[in-house]
């Protein structure tokens, strides 16, 4: 499983178990540091194996490239955690790299189809 959370605090969660699926979870406005920024509605649906197949290549491109991490959660950074079986791996990828566009451009893609 896959989870990508956006400069906003919106989680995106990709999982292959059978069936492959995103599920986005927008951030609430009575939740986020503004008060007023609200995310949109909760969605879940299937996917395609294309679609699995070119995320997990910007995953895995983002998270080989060393010199976008950063140590600690700042606005508008993304977060890649990967979750196997009993191991939970964390990236925090610097705030306005082309990496976080493209991640979240393709999500978004996925989304709206």
């Amino acid at each position: 499983m896959y989870e990508y959370i956006d400069g906003n605090a919106n989680k995106y969660i990709i999982k292959k178990e059978g069936k492959i699926t995103i599920e986005y979870v927008p951030m609430k406005s009575h939740l986020s540091s503004s008060g007023f920024y609200d995310g949109g509605d909760y969605t879940k649906k299937k996917i395609s194996s294309q679609d699995w197949n070119n995320l997990i290549l910007i995953f895995k491109e983002a998270i080989g490239n060393k010199e976008i991490h950063i140590k600690n959660r700042v606005k508008r950074s993304g977060i890649i955690i990967i979750q196997e079986e009993n191991k939970k791996k964390t990236y925090i990828i610097r705030p306005n790299s082309e990496i976080i566009s493209e991640i979240e451009k393709n999500l978004q893609d996925i989304l709206k189809n």
